[in-house]
């Protein structure tokens, strides 16, 4: 399973019958904040606080990000980091949008048949050691947003990541869950008494301390330096030593080619609000607003929350947008993307009219976007002060990445290649320098008024997009609050090769709903009540009639919003 890091920094629940009995049922401890002038909800508490720390010493929403950024890849080194790559959006207090693009890139080595053998499938090539490893964008993305937008030196917000990593922290039950989990993966490339996530050769369980002293030299390295260190430095001289070692074919000419983008975010509206998301590479934008836009011509909040006929409704329009997703969307600097017409409200007008008021289709075709094209994928949310906000996810693929731990500077390795299509006939293979197909979808939302409304985002491979837009719909369209929305039970389905995937329903959902869901034709998998499958979202949620905002982080990991 792929698992993304997502970073937001930034009460009437109207249900129907089913709404009410989830209503009744005992839920997790809500993980929400109320604050007036800034918020931060990411994955993890500590990280969270660095960013409060950034904040409180005058830093913008910007310079937390960054120093949230630092933080996570020392408390939840599974999910995101040095080693990876990701997508950030920024609203500025004056209202201009700006999309930065740090995915990872393909090294010149890499060929479209690459993972097409026999081979390469059964030895995981894309999944496991040096071949699944992508040049990391990571870094060169934060150092770039700092730059541009930020208040302070990158010794500055490293501090809080640094006293992390020299001083430790406390081991979560899901953090220590994942580590014993990945055991096998991480022992087969690294020797497990060496590893910062054991002690003595046995995985760390809850309430270790974590202490990551390789890291911490990196970190004050990249203090002192920057990006440099990593890109044309020693830092990068390791990892390309670590990918050459187990198999791979990196080149420091691949780090020092590599280069931060600057996208235009893909634009739409639902029921008034305006949205705002990440471009291609990432599928994410395109398809929450596809899918939304097939959404609007459904009166969902009549239907309400968690029936059958919302849950059917939006289950196919989920189907209909990766049958798209997979046909049109890769790096747009390699494939002419139609944005305009996958995200034109006629276009989406045209798909909702496939779905069968009671049925799910046998079939998910793509759709001819094009004659609606004019001529011309762990989360943190963060608000600040001054009223910019910033969205962006964060991956290493995989949790671990690709297996491998740089030793000399504790950096765990992505396997984002894994993200690329083995098929070489596919707009998405892998070619020298192309940034894999995304779906992390950091997201911004503004109110009618054109004031801000919501900042959201999560991990969870292709459940981002499913995730994302449950949580703008439980808030727009049935009426809750930011924690009831991320905390609601969720549910997912897709299309691949135009066949429909299971309907995937968290526990949760009472069994009468399971059965209907069959009667109407749906293969059905019940999966945990609470379960990480759907992604951990991190959001905030702005009340401009009492000045507040407030901070939802899921408790389907470890998530933990504050603000003041």
């Amino acid at each position: 399973m792929r698992k993304f890091l997502a970073v937001i920094l930034a009460l009437a629940f109207s249900v129907g019958v089913f709404g009410l009995a989830l209503a009744a049922e005992d839920r997790h401890t809500p993980r929400d904040a109320v604050a007036r002038r800034a918020m931060v909800a990411s994955a993890k508490r500590e990280a969270t606080l660095a960013g409060l720390e950034i904040l409180r010493k005058g830093g913008n929403a910007v310079d937390a990000a960054v120093a949230v950024a630092l933080a996570l890849n020392v408390t939840e080194p599974n999910a995101s980091g040095l080693g990876g790559g990701g997508f950030m959006l920024i609203r500025l207090k004056d209202g201009e949008v700006v999309a930065f693009d740090y995915r990872e890139t393909a090294p010149a080595s890499s060929t479209k048949d690459m993972f097409a053998s026999d081979r390469a499938k059964q030895e995981k090539w894309s999944v496991l050691g040096g071949k699944a490893v992508a040049v990391p964008g990571l870094l060169a993305g934060l150092q770039a947003v700092l730059e541009r937008y930020g208040t302070m030196t990158m010794a500055q917000v490293a501090e809080p990541a640094i006293r992390l990593a020299e001083e430790g922290f406390v081991v979560t039950q899901n953090l220590a869950n994942i580590i014993k989990d990945n055991y096998e993966k991480l022992a087969r490339y690294n020797d497990p008494a060496k590893l910062p996530f054991f002690k003595d050769g046995v995985p760390l369980a809850a309430g270790d301390r974590c202490v990551q002293p390789q890291l911490a030299r990196a970190l004050r390295l990249i203090a002192e330096k920057g990006a440099d260190a990593l890109y044309r430095g020693p830092i990068g001289q390791a990892i390309v030593e670590a990918v050459n070692r187990h198999g791979g074919s990196m080149t420091m000419e691949d780090l020092g080619r590599y280069q931060v983008k600057m996208r235009k975010p893909v634009e739409g509206t639902y029921r008034g609000y305006r949205i705002f998301s990440m471009a291609p590479p990432s599928s994410g934008g395109i398809a929450v607003i596809q899918i939304l836009n097939v959404l609007e011509n459904f009166p969902l909040s009549s239907w309400g929350f968690g029936t059958p006929r919302t849950i059917h409704h939006m289950a196919e329009a989920f189907r209909l947008a990766f049958a798209d997703r997979a046909r049109y969307m890769a790096d747009p600097d390699f494939v002419k993307v139609p944005v305009e017409g996958l995200t034109s409200k006629a276009y989406a007008a045209e798909r909702a009219k496939m779905i069968d008021p009671v049925s799910p289709r046998g079939e998910y075709p793509f759709g001819e976007p094009l004659k609606y094209q004019s001529s011309s994928t762990t989360h943190t949310s963060i608000v600040d002060q001054q009223g910019n906000m910033v969205a962006f996810t964060h991956t290493i693929n995989y949790f671990f990445g690709s297996g491998i731990w740089e030793p000399t500077w504790g950096i765990v390795l992505n396997n984002e290649m894994d993200d690329f299509s083995p098929d070489p006939r596919s707009v998405n293979a892998p070619e020298p320098g192309k940034r894999p197909l995304s779906s992390m979808s950091p997201t911004l939302v503004l109110d009618p008024e054109g004031d801000p409304f919501m900042v959201v985002g999560t991990p969870g491979a292709t459940r981002i997009i499913t995730t994302i837009v449950q949580v703008i719909s439980n808030v727009v369209d049935f009426g809750m609050g930011m924690d009831q929305a991320i905390e609601a039970p969720r549910f997912a389905s897709f299309s691949s090769a135009g066949k429909p995937t299971p309907l995937f329903l968290e526990k949760r959902f009472p069994q009468s709903l399971v059965d209907l869901m069959k009667v109407r034709g749906y293969s059905v998998e019940v999966r945990g009540d609470y379960d990480p499958y759907f992604g951990a979202a991190q959001g905030v949620l702005f009340d401009k009639s009492r000045g507040l905002m407030f901070g939802g982080a899921d408790s389907r990991r470890d998530g933990y919003a504050e603000g003041f």
